[in-house]
């Protein structure tokens, strides 16, 4: 049987003639405390209309698909004894999705920047000394920056000639049939760490209403697999 010891902050190790035991939650796996992330995020827009009519959809209105982005950032992961914690840290996103207007005619993109900031509460659960897995769950914040919408067309005046108009229209404060700069959303997910390197998933589902759709409520839910290269002491 394993002992457990929450008091202390260093690693000790017990012999005698049968077994060797260590504390599983003081030493290496406290002294990770923070990292450089880079991932990949999507995220939809879930409308309940009621009568259990509800509509998931990306930015162009596609049932049932996403918007598509990656992550860079800073993540930071405190512990105290016990393997309790605080999982945060500072992400940039960048969302990028094109749809095609009219048949060999052109298309419409969508570019979005955005910032984002999680505030978890943190469980880990050691593996070994040099690995572990960890639970956190709590809220995050989401703020687009800048987004831009860019109709680009190819057509033929009166007299036949094939012309090309590209028009780009900057959406720095969404409108109705827009969603809003600000999402707040609740947060759970998991970690796995091996050495320096972390693997993590979140998975957001939006508290902000949207308004999409007048008189219903439109929530921004997202998912987040990330790779992190872990530093401290360890």
């Amino acid at each position: 049987m394993m002992p457990i010891y929450c008091f202390s902050q260093e690693t000790h190790v017990y012999r005698n003639s049968s077994a060797s035991y260590t504390d599983m939650f003081t030493g290496a796996h406290e002294d990770v405390f923070g990292g450089i992330t880079i991932g990949y995020v999507n995220k939809f827009w879930r409308t309940d209309f009621g009568g259990g009519n509800v509509v998931h959809e990306n930015i162009w209105g596609q049932e049932n698909k996403r918007i598509h982005g990656v992550q860079a950032g800073f993540t930071f992961q405190p512990l105290i004894p016990c393997g309790l914690g605080v999982h945060t840290g500072l992400f940039y996103e960048y969302y990028y999705s094109v749809a095609q207007a009219v048949k060999d005619a052109g298309y419409d993109d969508f570019r979005e920047h955005n910032l984002y900031l999680p505030l978890h509460a943190m469980f880990r659960i050691p593996i070994t000394m040099k690995s572990s897995f960890s639970v956190f769950g709590g809220i995050g914040f989401n703020w687009a920056m800048w987004g831009s919408y860019n109709n680009d067309y190819i057509y033929r005046n009166f007299d036949g000639e094939r012309v090309h108009d590209s028009r780009v229209e900057e959406w720095q404060h969404y409108g109705d049939g827009w969603p809003r700069h600000w999402n707040t959303q609740w947060e759970a997910g998991c970690f796995l760490r091996v050495e320096m390197i972390q693997l993590s998933f979140t998975y957001s589902r939006g508290l902000t209403n949207h308004r999409l759709y007048e008189g219903y409520n439109t929530q921004q839910n997202k998912i987040g697999i990330s790779l992190s290269y872990v530093f401290g002491d360890d």
